[in-house]
C-alpha cells in the first residue's frame, strides 16, 4: 500500500518559529519607538529653560563653604541640567550624576575625599561629599604639612590644628601638593603613630598625663625614635620595641626624678635602662 503526501497541512514547529520571529520584530520596534521618545525628550529638554540649574543643594563638608564647592564643580546657574549629563558622561549619566563636576571638585578641593554630583529635576544640583580626616602634621625645615592618615596633603602651613593629632619629625617627603598622596616612608609613618598610640592608650589608665606634654615624636632614625617633652627633655627610645615599658618609665621619670626647670636627654641604651643626662652635665 503507497502512502500519499497531502501537501497543504504544515507543521505546528513551523507556526511556533513565525511566532518567535514576530515577537522579536515587536521587540525591536517597541526599543525603536522608546529609544525614539527618549531621544526627542532629550533633545527637548536640553533646550527647555524648564530645567536649566536654580539651585544648589550641598551637604557633608566641614570646610567649604556651599558656594565654594558649587563654584568648585564648574556648574553655574542658567546651565541647563540635562546638557550637563552628557558634557563627558563617562557612564554616569544614568545616575543623573554629573561626572565632569566631581572630577572638577576633586582636582581644586583637597579635603574632599569622594563625591557625588547629581541632578535633581528639573533645576537642582545636589552636591554631597564625603572628607578626609587630618591624622598628624608633619614638621619640615620652615614649613608644616597637615595631612590624613594615608598620607594626602591637607593643607601647607595650616593656620588651625585640631588638638589629639601627633606632630612628627624626621620624616622628609619628596615632592608634594594639596589633594595628593605624598611619597612617605611607611615604616616611619607608622611607628610615629604606633608610638604615639602607646602614649595615649597608657594615659588612659593613669591620672597623669604625658601627651599633653609631647612636643613631637620624631622618627628620623628608625634605630632612634624619640620624642621631645616640653620643649626641654628629648627622649631617645631606640629601636621601637618594648614601648609600653619605655613609655612607663618615661612616665615616672620624668612626673618624679626631673625637676620642672631641668632639660637634658634621656636615653635608653641597648639594655633597655634609662639614662637622663642634664644639659648643664649636673
Amino acid at each position: 500500500m503507497k502512502i500519499r503526501r497531502i501537501k497543504g497541512v504544515k507543521k505546528p514547529l513551523d507556526k511556533k518559529r513565525k511566532k518567535k520571529k514576530l515577537r522579536r520584530v515587536l521587540r525591536l520596534v517597541r526599543f525603536l519607538l522608546t529609544l525614539g521618545i527618549l531621544v526627542a525628550t532629550a533633545v527637548y529638554a536640553s533646550r527647555a529653560p524648564f530645567f536649566n540649574i536654580d539651585a544648589f543643594r550641598v551637604k557633608g563638608s566641614s570646610h567649604y563653604s556651599d558656594e565654594s564647592l558649587a563654584s568648585a564643580s564648574g556648574i553655574v546657574r542658567g546651565a541647563n541640567g540635562f546638557r550637563l549629563l552628557f558634557d563627558k558622561p563617562v557612564g554616569r549619566f544614568f545616575f543623573l550624576r554629573v561626572g565632569s563636576a566631581e572630577r572638577a571638585i576633586l582636582e581644586s578641593r583637597p579635603y574632599v575625599k569622594n563625591v557625588k554630583v547629581r541632578y535633581l529635576i528639573p533645576s537642582t544640583i545636589s552636591i554631597e561629599v564625603k572628607e578626609k580626616e587630618a591624622a598628624a602634621l608633619l614638621i619640615l625645615e620652615g614649613t608644616s604639612l597637615l595631612i590624613d592618615r594615608e598620607g594626602y596633603l591637607l593643607e601647607i602651613n595650616p593656620e588651625n590644628v585640631k588638638d589629639g593629632i601627633p606632630v612628627i619629625k624626621g620624616i622628609k617627603p619628596g615632592a608634594y601638593k594639596p589633594g595628593k598622596k605624598m611619597d612617605i616612608p611607611e615604616d616611619a609613618f607608622s611607628t610615629a603613630f604606633e608610638i604615639y598610640e602607646t602614649i595615649r592608650e597608657m594615659d588612659s589608665d593613669s591620672e597623669k598625663k604625658l601627651l599633653p606634654d609631647v612636643d613631637f615624636i620624631d622618627v628620623g632614625d628608625l634605630s632612634k625614635t624619640g620624642f621631645s617633652l616640653q620643649s626641654r627633655v628629648l627622649v631617645n627610645l631606640g629601636k621601637p620595641e618594648d614601648l609600653n615599658y619605655k613609655i612607663s618609665a618615661v612616665k615616672t621619670i620624668f612626673g618624679n626624678n626631673i625637676k620642672k626647670n631641668e632639660r637634658g636627654k634621656l636615653d635608653f641604651y641597648s639594655d633597655g635602662n634609662p639614662v637622663f643626662t642634664p644639659e648643664n652635665g649636673g
